[in-house]
């Protein structure tokens, strides 16, 4: 189980860090990456040296050799995502010779979690029963420390280890941690805030095992491990670069990381040759060959306006031209024509001189012994009307007028 004792805080450094998003709100930081060395803590003053946080970016004056970059991973035992994968644990004994303790049932490699807020190196209890035995303990029965290193494992001072460890990760990077960084006095803070030494006649192992209810958990590169190694942390891009890092430079030199149209450099690329110093790419000489792409953005968007306007202008010159232009005539429309005005002025009237009025044949008809007759006049006597009026319909009586030339008849 993961803990820390109760005077030792901590910042959060994450993806979601409100430090952080305040300091890169505020323009205070180009990036919301970070470079961080835990220096070391040994008994002795030259085993002692300043660690280092950088905001922003990394100091790369605290690192030395090739280095290797992985992607964030998403993990539930590994909750900032810094997950490395180990090929090798090699433990280098002081009489100059070494072993491996990776067992065989770990395969070919171990995944591990990077944990800066974790004092110790916690391994899986096989690769940690194999520590014990090349170490040489004569026995395990060892306190419990709750100082500074917190939980770590103390051993009498006669029977501790005295040889350096090798990690080894899958890109060949090899960072060893020096034995005053893995075994050193069980530190504590008393009341007045000082570091003291709780008990000087045992010596606290930063190794821990991963056993009991911990033995699922995921084993852990915690601060001991970062002694001797550099870590940068690029939450904007989500990977991470590690180095073997070189704890007693006294000078810096500061990398700011950010995007690539500011004045920085971007984030440390992978330099899998041994014998090169890990520089990062500058922005700048990127910038000196190519166009960026927010610069051929900016032209193509120039360029699109420039012929739009054009065309609009076009658009409207030739609409004012068609406006000023008067219609042409039709043929035969215009009335000032003479021919035209008559046509137009010309009443419709049925031709006289064309076909003569029609009558009948004087003479008769051969074909038929019919002579002229008129209608007869006695067969309908003159109609008048009643005398007597209906006394169920109490109309008035009328006449018809006197000019129509028909015989009128009137009533009494």
């Amino acid at each position: 189980m993961r803990s820390a004792p109760p005077d030792l805080h901590t910042v959060g450094l994450g993806a979601n860090s409100t430090f952080l998003n305040a300091l890169f709100s505020a323009g205070a930081i180009a990036s919301k990456s970070w470079g961080l060395l835990w220096g070391w803590q040994g008994a002795k003053s030259d085993q002692q040296t300043e660690g280092s946080l950088i905001l922003g970016g990394y100091d790369s004056a605290k690192t030395r050799g090739p280095n290797v970059t992985y992607p964030f991973a998403k993990h539930p035992l590994c909750q900032l995502g810094l997950v490395v994968t180990i090929t090798d644990i090699v433990l280098n004994l002081k009489n100059g010779s070494s072993s491996t303790i990776l067992p065989p049932s770990a395969g070919s490699a171990m995944r591990a979690c990077v944990g800066p807020d974790f004092p110790l190196i916690q391994l899986p209890y096989e690769t940690f029963a194999n520590f014990l035995s090349v170490s040489d303990y004569k026995g395990r029965n060892p306190s419990r420390s709750t100082g500074i290193n917190f939980w770590g494992e103390n051993f009498p001072s006669q029977d501790v280890y005295d040889g350096d460890m090798t990690f080894t990760f899958s890109s060949g990077l090899d960072i060893r941690i020096p034995n005053h960084q893995l075994v050193m006095p069980d530190y504590s803070v008393n009341a007045q805030g000082f570091v003291v030494e709780a008990n000087s006649s045992v010596r606290e192992v930063l190794i821990n095992s991963l056993e009991d209810v911990n033995k699922n958990d995921m084993p852990l590169l915690g601060r001991a491990f970062l002694s001797s190694a550099y870590l940068h942390v690029d939450n904007d891009n989500k990977q991470f670069t590690l180095w073997s890092a070189d704890p007693t430079a006294t000078q810096q030199n500061l990398v700011r990381v950010g995007p690539a149209n500011c004045t920085s450099t971007s984030s440390p690329s992978a330099q899998p040759n041994p014998a090169s110093k890990s520089t990062p790419t500058s922005a700048k000489d990127n910038s000196d060959n190519s166009i960026s792409k927010g610069g051929i953005a900016g032209v193509a968007i120039g360029i699109f306006a420039v012929i739009l306007i054009a065309g609009l202008l076009l658009i409207r010159w030739r609409h004012r031209r068609r406006s000023r232009t008067p219609i042409e005539s039709t043929p035969g429309s215009d009335k000032s024509d003479p021919e035209m005005s008559s046509y137009l002025n010309l009443k419709p009237e049925m031709p006289s001189d064309r076909q003569p009025p029609q009558e009948l044949p004087p003479g008769q008809n051969q074909s038929y012994s019919f002579a002229p007759h008129e209608m007869p006049s006695d067969k309908q006597p003159p109609q008048e009307m009643p005398l007597e009026r209906n006394p169920r319909y109490p109309t008035a009586l009328y006449e018809m007028p006197a000019g129509s030339g028909i015989r009128q008849t009137t009533g009494s």
